[in-house]
C-alpha cells in the first residue's frame, strides 16, 4: 500500500514539474532558514552548561539608584565571599574573580597585550569546569605572582616549548610572574572569556575589607538540597550588617537616612545559566546575548516556515480541480477517505523529504556567510548528534503534516457524483481562503521589511548622532603608564610630528568611562552617584568637549589639582544653574580615608561616554596622574596609517619594548551596538528569504490563475483588448492582496517596533510615515514584478492556441 502511495506521489511530482519545483524550492529554503535559526538559538541557550554544577551556581551583583541615577552592576565587594562561605548554610563553595582588561606581558623579546586577564581565588578549577591541560588544579593559583596561560597564549609566547616554570614580565611594572599551568581556550559558549588567569594573591584588592568598594565578580555554588530563597535573604542581610556602618562612616548618615533621601541599594543574584541572555549590563567580560532577540529570531523562523507551508497549501488547493476527477474516480471504485488522506499526506512527506535534503545542502552552503553575519562559529558537527538528527526528522514530519493537512482533507471532501459530472468549481470560499493566505504571507513579509528598515535606521542614527564631542580622528593609545618618567617627553616629541594635533592622558576614555563614586555638595546632605574621570590639562583640546561655563584645567593655575569640571547633568542634579566660583564638591577621589573638597571651575556640555542605550549620567572630571592608563591622540584627517606608523616609531623609542596597542574611539563606540548590527544583518537576510519564498508562491499561484483564465484572455484579446489592459486585469487582484496586507502590517509593525525594541534606547530614531510607505511600495513592486512575468506571457500568447479546440 505504502509503495503504491509513494509511486503515485512520485508520478505526480514529475507530472507537474513547475509546481513541484516551486514547492520543493520554497519548502527547502524555508526549512534551511528555520534550521539555521534553530541552530543559532540552541547555541545561545547552551551557554555555561558545560560546567558540571551549572544549575547550582549563582552570581551576586548590585542594583539600585542614587538621586534618580540607576545602576545595575555584576560586581560585589571583596569581603562578601568570605561572609557567604562562613555565614550562610547550604553554600558549598564561593569564588571571586577580578578582571584586568588589557594586561601588558613580556617574555624575552616577545611582548603582547592580553585583552582579558582574570584574577581569581585558588579554587577556580574546582569551582568551574574549564579544562586544565598542564599544572596542578589545587595549587597552580596559590601564592603571589603565579599565572596560568590559555593554550593559544602559551603558543604565542613559548611555541611548542613547555611553559611551566618560565617567568613572564607582567604589567607596566614588569613584575616577574611564574607560569604554573596551561588551560584549554575557553569554549565560545562561556560568558567567562580570558587569555590568562592570575593568582588572587597577586592583586592587593583581593584582600580589601571595605563593603562599599565593588570590583569583583562573586559566584557561589549551592549544595543540591539548599534553598536559594533563604540564601538570597541572608545575602540581603549583609546590607544593614556590613554596608550600613560604612555608609555611616564615609557619608556621615545612617542607612535609613540614606534610603530616606530616595536612594536604593541592594544585592541581586543571577543564576549562572541566565547570565548570557538576561544580563543587560555592559560590564560583562564579553557582550552577552539577548533573550529578546531569541524571541525575535524564533518568531522569524516560525513565520518563514509558515510562509513556505502556506505556499504548498495554496498551490495544492488552487490545483484542486485538476485532481478532483482522480479523487472522484477513486471514491467511486471504493477508496475510503482515510486512505485518500494518507495518499495526499504521502505526497506531502515526499516533498518534505526532498526539500529536507535540499535544506541540508543550502545550510552547508550558507553556514559560513551566516557565521559572518551572526558573529558565531557554528559548525556542521551538530548534525552528527543523534538527538539533532531525530529532531530534524521530527521537524520534517511536522512540516509535512502542516503543509499537507489542508490539501489532504480538502481534496478528499469532494462528492464523487458532483466531481464526475464536471460540476466542481473554484468557489468563492476557496478563493477567499487562498487570498487570505496570500495576504498573511505578505503581511509577515512587510512586517519584516519594516522591522529591518527600523533596525538599520536606528543603527545609522547611533553612528551619526552627535555625541557631544569630536570622536572622529582620535586614537586611544593603551598602557601609557609604561612610559613612566618619559611620559612628558614622549608627548612633546609626538606633538612635534606632522599630523598630531593634541594628546591627553586619562584613566579611561569614552565610551569606557566607568569609574563611579559617591559625591555631595559641601553645603548639602544629598548624595550623588557620579562617574569619575581623571584627565590632564589637554583633554578638552584632544576630545573637543564643549565648555559652556567657566574654564577647563590650565597649567597657569597650579591650584587646579584641587578643582573639578562637571558635565551639565551633574551640575544640574546638584542644584546649580550658574557657576559662581564658590561651588564645591566633596568626594573620596584617590583615597577612601576622608572626603576631600574640590572647587568647581567649569561645566562642559553633556556628551555620551557610554552606550546610547542609556541617558547621559552625571560626570566629574579632575586632574589625574601623568602618565595615566590611556592617552587620547587627535590626528589630522587623511592617511591615518601614516600617522599610526609615526606614533609607533615614537612609542618604540620611549616605551622600553612594551606592546603597541591602540584603537580608534569612533570604532570603540561602534562596537557598543555590535549586537544590534548582527541582529539587523540576520533579520535583513531572512527578510529577503521570506519575501523570496512568498514570491515563489505568488509566482506559482499567478501561473495557475493565468492558465485557468487563458481562454478568457484569448477572447478578450481577439475582441481588441490591449496588452496593457490584459496585464492590468491579471495583476490587479494580486496587487490588491498586497495592499490589504500592507494596510494591516504598517500599523502592526509600528506598534511592535515602537513598544518592544526602540524603547530599549535612551537615544532613538523615529518611525516616520515615509519609512512605512516605502516598505509598502517595495512590497507592491516586488509582487507586481513577480506576477507580471506570467501576465505578460499569457497576454502576449496567440489566441488561436487556446481557442482552436472550441
Amino acid at each position: 500500500m505504502w509503495k503504491n502511495y509513494l509511486k503515485i506521489a512520485y508520478r505526480n511530482l514529475l507530472k507537474n514539474k513547475i509546481y513541484s519545483g516551486i514547492n520543493i524550492l520554497g519548502l527547502g529554503m524555508g526549512m534551511a532558514a528555520t534550521l539555521l535559526i534553530l541552530i543559532y538559538v540552541v547555541d545561545e541557550l547552551s551557554y555555561d552548561k558545560f560546567h558540571p554544577d551549572a544549575p547550582q551556581i549563582y552570581r551576586v551583583g548590585m542594583k539600585g539608584s542614587m538621586n534618580g541615577n540607576a545602576f545595575d552592576m555584576p560586581y560585589s565587594p571583596a569581603p562578601m565571599a568570605q561572609a557567604i562561605q562562613e555565614e550562610i548554610a547550604g553554600v558549598e563553595d564561593v569564588l571571586r574573580i577580578g578582571v584586568f582588561r588589557t594586561m601588558p606581558m613580556r617574555f624575552e623579546e616577545k611582548s603582547f597585550t592580553e585583552p582579558i586577564t582574570l584574577v581569581t581565588d585558588p579554587n577556580f578549577f574546582r569551582f568551574f569546569g574549564f579544562e586544565l591541560l598542564k599544572g596542578e588544579p589545587e595549587t597552580a593559583l596559590k601564592g603571589p605572582d603565579r599565572v596560568i596561560l590559555t593554550e593559544s597564549a602559551a603558543k604565542r609566547y613559548f611555541g611548542d616549548e613547555d611553559p611551566i616554570g618560565k617567568a613572564l614580565l607582567r604589567g607596566s611594572e614588569k613584575t616577574a610572574t611564574e607560569v604554573t599551568g596551561v588551560v584549554a581556550d575557553p569554549p565560545h559558549n562561556s560568558h567567562l572569556t580570558f587569555d590568562m588567569i592570575l593568582s588572587g594573591d597577586s592583586w592587593g584588592y583581593m584582600k580589601d575589607v571595605q563593603w562599599s568598594s565593588n570590583n569583583l565578580y562573586t559566584y557561589y555554588k549551592l549544595n543540591p538540597h539548599a534553598d536559594q530563597a533563604e540564601v538570597k535573604s541572608a545575602i540581603d542581610g549583609f546590607i544593614p550588617k556590613y554596608f550600613g556602618p560604612e555608609i555611616q562612616q564615609f557619608l556621615g548618615i545612617s542607612l535609613e537616612k540614606f534610603k530616606e533621601q530616595g536612594n536604593e541599594f541592594g544585592y541581586q543574584v543571577m543564576p549562572l545559566l541566565d547570565i548570557h541572555l538576561y544580563s543587560n549590563t555592559s560590564d560583562e567580560l564579553k557582550p552577552g546575548g539577548s533573550i529578546q532577540y531569541l524571541y525575535i529570531f524564533g518568531a522569524v523562523a516560525f513565520f518563514i516556515i509558515l510562509i513556505a507551508c502556506i505556499n504548498f497549501m495554496n498551490l495544492a488547493t488552487a490545483r484542486a480541480s485538476n485532481r478532483a476527477k482522480e479523487v472522484g474516480v477513486r471514491k467511486a471504485i471504493g477508496a475510503q477517505k482515510n486512505r485518500l488522506v494518507i495518499q495526499f499526506l504521502s505526497e506531502s512527506f515526499l516533498y518534505c523529504l526532498i526539500s529536507g535534503v535540499l535544506a541540508i545542502l543550502l545550510i552547508v552552503i550558507a553556514l559560513h556567510p551566516f557565521n559572518q553575519l551572526s558573529g558565531k562559529d557554528l559548525g556542521l558537527g551538530i548534525f552528527t548528534n543523534p538527538m539533532v538528527g531525530l529532531g530534524i526528522l521530527g521537524f520534517l514530519v511536522m512540516v509535512g503534516l502542516i503543509a499537507g493537512s489542508y490539501p489532504a482533507f480538502y481534496l478528499t471532501a469532494f462528492a464523487p457524483v458532483t466531481v464526475l459530472k464536471g460540476k466542481i468549481k473554484a468557489g468563492v470560499k476557496r478563493s477567499n481562503f487562498r487570498n487570505g493566505l496570500v495576504v498573511f504571507q505578505f503581511l509577515i513579509s512587510i512586517c519584516l521589511i519594516i522591522g529591518s528598515m527600523v533596525v538599520y535606521k536606528q543603527l545609522n542614527y547611533m553612528q551619526e548622532k552627535n555625541l557631544g564631542f569630536q570622536k572622529e580622528n582620535v586614537l586611544n593609545l593603551l598602557h601609557t603608564r609604561t612610559l613612566g618618567e618619559r611620559a612628558e617627553s614622549f608627548k612633546q616629541e609626538l606633538l612635534a610630528q606632522t599630523g598630531f594635533e593634541a594628546a591627553s592622558f586619562a584613566n579611561t576614555l569614552p565610551p569606557n568611562i566607568d569609574w563611579t563614586s559617591v559625591f555631595r555638595t559641601v553645603d548639602g546632605q544629598q548624595d550623588f552617584l557620579c562617574n569619575l574621570n581623571f584627565v590632564d590639562h589637554d583633554q578638552l583640546q584632544a576630545l573637543g568637549y564643549e565648555l559652556i561655563q567657566g574654564r577647563f584645567f590650565s597649567r597657569e593655575f597650579p591650584s587646579d589639582t584641587g578643582t573639578v569640571v562637571l558635565n551639565e547633568t551633574a551640575f544640574k542634579q546638584m542644584g546649580w544653574t550658574e557657576l559662581d566660583g564658590s561651588q564645591k564638591v566633596s568626594g573620596f577621589w584617590n583615597t577612601n580615608d576622608e572626603p576631600v573638597e574640590r572647587t568647581v571651575v567649569g561645566v562642559i556640555r553633556d556628551f555620551n561616554f557610554e552606550t546610547l542605550r542609556s541617558s547621559v549620567k552625571p560626570l566629574i572630571m579632575t586632574l589625574g596622574d601623568v602618565p595615566n592608563n590611556e592617552m587620547a591622540i587627535r590626528i589630522s584627517p587623511g592617511n591615518p596609517q601614516e600617522k599610526i606608523a609615526a606614533l609607533q616609531k615614537v612609542w618604540a623609542k620611549y616605551a622600553d619594548g612594551a606592546a603597541f596597542e591602540y584603537s580608534f574611539i569612533d570604532s570603540n563606540f561602534d562596537r557598543l551596538f555590535e549586537s544590534e548590527q548582527k541582529m539587523g544583518n540576520i533579520i535583513l537576510s531572512f527578510t529577503v528569504l521570506a519575501i523570496s519564498i512568498a514570491c515563489l508562491g505568488l509566482f506559482g499561484l499567478a501561473a495557475y490563475t493565468t492558465e485557468q483564465r487563458s481562454k478568457e484572455i484569448s477572447i478578450r484579446k481577439a475582441l481588441g483588448a490591449s496588452m496593457g489592459n490584459l496585464v492590468t486585469l491579471l495583476s490587479k487582484d494580486f496587487v490588491l492582496l498586497v495592499v490589504i496586507a500592507f494596510a494591516i502590517a504598517g500599523p502592526l509593525s509600528y506598534y511592535l517596533m515602537e513598544k518592544y525594541w526602540l524603547q530599549n534606547f535612551a537615544f532613538r530614531t523615529q518611525i516616520d510615515l515615509v519609512l512605512i510607505l516605502m516598505a509598502g511600495l517595495i512590497s507592491i513592486v516586488i509582487a507586481l514584478f513577480t506576477v507580471s512575468f506570467q501576465s505578460f506571457k499569457t497576454a502576449a500568447s496567440n489566441p488561436v492556441d487556446y481557442l482552436k479546440n472550441e
